[in-house]
């Protein structure tokens, strides 16, 4: 069950399903308005004698720089920044002058080298429109409409798209007459397997000021030495393929058995330290076992198993209830089934996530299966996806709950890189994992996650047979192991919704 502000941001709080390895939900990241959370980035205001123009966009004097994704861009005067997340990623959000627009920027890791960029594109028009193939002109089963699409750009050295989209009508009564928004993708290849992002939004209205402002930033982005960060990913990798392959039957069984169920709360701490102060962001279970591939469907009679039915392995079941808002009035409930066949060689799971906000309410569903390297995904509400998984340091969705226990396990302190499917993305990116034993605490161990390039860390601190202590996650949020019971009673005296 993931936590939503509003349909557009469901991607910026995916990272509460992924916390500490778990899948996120199946929505896309259709991000129109990006979050406003996050430290002011590094930009300063020019002096309009020295500020660089381009046309007749005119730049504060000192560019912007963002550490944690490489990048470098010039700001429109009047135009500021913050940084911030979408999804597992580290990102940019850029207000325009006036708040006309809004832009954000990220980084996009792939660990199929042969990815082109109109596939990249292809793949986020497909989730916003609704459809494989659709005209510019025309508009997707989603209601949103194709205005334009460019392709062979070239920003600075380096190829380009770009796409504009608007999107659909408001369908809430509340909300009727309320102007459409415009959405605009620019995707640059840096490197193999490596896209820069850059997703803006603005009012219909707006487009013919705001677009010329949009495109002539994006033009200043520069990013550093792809070389250099090919390097780092390959050692990365080689070490996490180097423990994936010393994995056997006995050690999955092992981990599996070892991670009994748990109860995780998810909260921000208030500034009294007391818990009745603290803003409960929402709870997690999760049921790891031996089991069989059929019970990837719950509904079923194992009675009647059959076939592949009956394949044995290691099942995790993941609960998941998140609520957002001053007055809690999203509510996210998502159930995820994941199975893995001891082999390694073959995966299934099942995800479904309900949102609620309002009167809207709305169920989306993800079945993914693998067999080999062909991982296929499939859902109700955007097209199905079919990825070659890479041969070497693939990390499956049931490895992802069990890795840091695995490492800790084996007394592994180094950093690691695996390939992983991500939901959000809808791509196999690369997480990273770091492991470390603090020399005041030589009985415990600091495990450092990001989920993909550049992403916010997740800092969990566990015993020495991988039992989680706490983690704190980015935006404030901390995770800590508790009690059903406990959980029953502190939402009860919160007022919280149980049902």
């Amino acid at each position: 069950m993931k936590i939503v502000r509003g349909w557009n941001q469901i991607a910026a709080l995916a990272g509460v399903m992924c916390l500490l390895g778990g899948p996120g939900a199946a929505f896309a990241q259709n991000s129109g308005k990006m979050p406003k959370n996050g430290a002011p980035a590094s930009a300063a205001p020019s002096s309009p004698g020295s500020a660089p123009t381009i046309g007749a966009v005119r730049f504060n004097e000192k560019p912007l720089r963002v550490e944690t994704m490489g990048l470098t861009m010039s700001l429109p005067t009047g135009a500021s920044a913050s940084s911030t997340a979408i999804g597992n990623q580290a990102a940019v959000q850029v207000t325009g002058p006036d708040s006309k627009w809004m832009s954000g920027a990220r980084v996009l890791e792939s660990s199929d080298l042969n990815l082109t960029l109109q596939q990249v594109a292809d793949t986020n028009l497909k989730t916003q429109l609704g459809a494989d193939t659709v005209m510019v002109g025309m508009e997707g089963p989603s209601g949103a409409q194709l205005i334009e699409r460019s392709q062979n750009l070239v920003i600075g050295t380096l190829p380009a798209e770009r796409f504009y989209v608007l999107g659909p009508k408001e369908t809430d009564p509340k909300h009727a007459g309320r102007p459409r928004l415009i959405y605009g993708v620019t995707f640059i290849k840096l490197a193999a397997g490596r896209f820069a992002c850059f997703e803006s939004s603005c009012g219909e209205a707006d487009l013919d000021r705001a677009k010329p402002e949009m495109e002539a930033m994006i033009a200043t982005a520069s990013f550093i030495d792809s070389a250099s960060l090919e390097s780092s990913r390959r050692a990365l990798l080689d070490a996490g393929d180097q423990f994936l392959k010393g994995l056997d039957e006995s050690a999955l069984r092992s981990a599996a058995l070892e991670a009994k169920e748990t109860w995780w709360r998810l909260y921000v701490p208030a500034k009294t330290g007391a818990d009745s102060d603290a803003k409960e962001v929402g709870y997690r279970r999760i049921r790891t076992s031996i089991g069989m591939r059929g019970q990837v469907d719950p509904s079923r009679d194992p009675k009647k198993f059959t076939g592949a039915d009956l394949d044995e392995g290691i099942l995790v079941q993941v609960d998941f209830r998140g609520v957002l808002g001053e007055t809690n009035d999203a509510l996210t409930d998502s159930q995820g089934i994941f199975f893995q066949k001891f082999d390694r060689k073959d995966e299934m799971w099942s995800l479904s996530t309900r949102v609620r906000q309002g009167k809207n309410d709305r169920t989306s569903t993800e079945l993914g299966t693998r067999k080999g390297n062909q991982l296929t995904v499939k859902r109700t509400d955007r097209p199905a996806t079919t990825l070659i998984v890479p041969e070497r340091a693939y990390l499956s969705r049931v490895e992802s709950f069990l890795v840091q226990r695995m490492l800790i396990g084996a007394r592994l302190t180094t950093e690691f890189g695996f390939n992983t499917y991500s939901s959000e993305s809808d791509m196999i990116e690369i997480r990273r994992e770091m492991v470390e034993q603090p020399p005041d605490k030589p009985k415990f161990y600091r495990v450092t996650t990001r989920m993909s390039n550049g992403s916010p860390a997740q800092v969990a601190m566990c015993r020495e047979n991988g039992d989680l202590l706490f983690a704190d996650l980015p935006g404030g949020v901390k995770v800590e192991p508790t009690t059903l019971d406990r959980l029953v009673k502190m939402w009860k005296e919160k007022g919280l919704p149980l049902d």
